[in-house]
């Protein structure tokens, strides 16, 4: 009888369809996006880092981190399937021959907002795009700028050589993202100087940052979306931004803006 009843057991587990953990490999670039990517050799940590390893805790699926490579290259091994997730651009920035015909997309993880920089007392009004006609603008060498033809570029190398000309009164605004603004503003104590003060001025644009996924894993997508819902509902997205931009604007629990 105990014989009959191991093999009926048996019988049935063939029978059912097994569902096996894939291994999905999401790219990390060599290249720092302070607070969202922060990259120190093999050291990574960050905003999409950590949100990375928590969304990992939500999947069924075992989500690894590449090791640190040129963007381009990063780039070129998605389009090949061998990176199978980026996390986290905007569609926008990936509409090159080759990218967009492989990519799908999550829902809006958070969003990247460049907002303006001003000298104490010497902000302007902004509302749209071509109130910046004319105007000189501290911005960082190599980056672009939506609104670029409006005004006159002012580069520096970095964020700090951007916010020490507009607080020196060298440009007349600076454009920066407000996450990166709040988080060196938070860990640098030299920008609590005054020589260094700026306040905040208008957010300019806005980027929706959403994971990509390779095409041929399609079937993840629902999975990913429900879990980047959940930590968007329960807080923990909002946990991690304030731990690296405190003040950052959150709406509501978990959403970010």
């Amino acid at each position: 009888m105990v014989r009959v009843l191991c093999r009926a057991i048996l019988l049935w587990l063939a029978l059912v369809p097994v569902v096996r953990a894939e291994v999905l490999v999401y790219a990390v670039t060599d290249e720092s996006w302070a607070p969202y990517w922060i990259v120190d050799g093999e050291r990574i940590s960050g905003i999409l880092h950590d949100f990375m390893i928590a969304l990992d805790a939500r999947l069924p699926d075992d989500l690894q981190a590449s090791h640190p490579l040129p963007p381009l290259r990063t780039q070129k091994l998605f389009r090949e399937g061998q990176v199978q997730i980026e996390c986290c651009v905007s569609q926008s920035w990936r509409r090159a021959a080759g990218q967009a015909e492989v990519s799908l997309w999550s829902i809006p993880v958070l969003d990247a907002e460049e907002m303006l920089l001003f000298a104490p007392g010497k902000g302007f009004p902004f509302r749209h795009l071509e109130d910046l006609r004319g105007r000189s603008i501290a911005t960082v060498r190599g980056y672009g700028y939506v609104g670029s033809e409006y005004f006159q570029r002012n580069d520096g190398a970095d964020a700090h050589a951007l916010i020490f000309r507009v607080a020196q009164g060298h440009s007349e605004a600076g454009i920066l993202d407000r996450l990166e603004w709040r988080y060196l503003r938070s860990r640098d104590p030299q920008l609590q100087a005054p020589s260094w003060q700026v306040e905040e001025g208008a957010v300019i644009n806005r980027s929706q940052l959403r994971l990509r996924l390779h095409r041929d894993h399609a079937g993840h997508l629902a999975a990913i979306n429900e879990a980047i819902r959940a930590l968007q509902e329960d807080g923990t997205l909002a946990r991690i931004v304030a731990e690296y931009a405190p003040q950052a604007h959150v709406a509501g629990q978990g959403e970010i803006r």
